[in-house]
């Protein structure tokens, strides 16, 4: 693909503006205990405080809205673990278009519930068996839907990349020395660089990962996309995509995007640190970024760094497991 970083720019400032009404300005959360033992500055990004409980809302509405009359009168389809479902269904419902979405039998109830709450028609698949790509090409050759991809397409990247956005208009100092953003496809990471690489070109960027789902970490290493095995489940349900997207690993290694990961346990500490320390309930894929700083305490130490809290969306049941596991 060409590499146009100014224009990319340009798309997620505009994309801003064309979204923000219909999005909470998430504001930037401190932990002064943190910034005082490590001796720097940590800025985490609530985006679990976000409508519909995560980032993936910024994207949905970006790209359903440059759809045309036409378009919206026909339809949109999504495939997803949960979270881009509710922010299609969302944005579908603010530009009034039908909605189907297409998830996995294993997801989480309370994204099943929440999607079928805003109106979008569930369609579930097995992740293990079953390509949830292809069942949604299917459905929108049969029914004449737009597919509205979760990571794969500069229009959605450029909705994720306004989080970002935020954060270097937001702070008083938009220097930042690090930033660590959870990965599934590694839209939201792709559009982060954008933003923040505009204006902090010397800013490491690292994606954040469960450690038996890091395709990202390996496909960096190897300079190619990496394809992880799917027979089986994990904690992080958000993050469980085999491989990278095009369109965000060639963004993302354009900008020298690194790999992190943490374990489950690491996750389930980052979510009792976020209850206790931050008042804030996150979902374990929005915790990896925040289990990767504190398993990398000291590679972060006298940095101003940004941690992006990606998500929400977590039933009372699996939230209490992972506390209990901290205790």
């Amino acid at each position: 693909m060409k590499l146009e970083p100014n224009i990319w720019f340009d798309e997620v400032v505009n994309t801003y503006h064309r979204i923000s009404p219909y999005i909470n300005h998430t504001q930037l959360v401190a932990c002064p205990d943190l910034n005082e033992e490590l001796n720097g500055i940590f800025l985490f990004k609530p985006e679990s405080l976000q409508i519909t409980g995560s980032f993936k809302v910024r994207g949905a509405l970006s790209a359903i809205s440059r759809l045309s009359k036409k378009e919206l009168k026909r339809g949109v389809i999504a495939y997803s673990s949960g979270n881009h479902a509710q922010g299609v269904a969302h944005a579908a419902k603010v530009f009034n278009t039908p909605a189907t979405v297409v998830m996995p039998e294993d997801a989480p109830a309370r994204k099943i519930a929440n999607a079928r709450d805003l109106g979008a028609e569930v369609i579930f698949y097995n992740r293990r068996t079953e390509s949830r790509e292809q069942i949604s090409i299917e459905i929108a050759k049969e029914r004449n839907l737009v597919i509205i991809n979760p990571y794969d397409a500069l229009a959605t990247i450029y909705g994720q990349g306004t989080a970002a956005y935020e954060v270097i208009n937001d702070a008083n100092n938009p220097k930042l020395d690090n930033a660590i953003i959870c990965a599934g496809g590694g839209g939201l990471t792709a559009g982060s660089c954008i933003s923040i690489k505009h204006i902090n070109p010397q800013c490491n960027v690292f994606t954040a990962e469960p450690d038996a789902w890091n395709d990202h970490q390996l496909s960096f290493e190897k300079k190619e996309r990496v394809v992880m095995d799917t027979n089986r489940s994990g904690l992080c349900d958000g993050l469980l995509t085999p491989t990278p997207g095009e369109i965000p690993f060639a963004i993302n290694t354009h900008f020298g995007v690194k790999g992190l990961t943490a374990s489950d346990q690491a996750v389930c500490q980052a979510m009792r640190f976020a209850f206790d320390r931050l008042n804030l309930k996150l979902e374990p894929s929005g915790a990896v970024a925040l289990a990767c700083l504190l398993e990398n305490k000291e590679k972060f130490r006298n940095t101003r760094t940004l941690i992006m809290l990606s998500g929400g969306n977590v039933d009372q049941k699996t939230f209490s497991d992972c506390l209990s596991r901290t205790s």
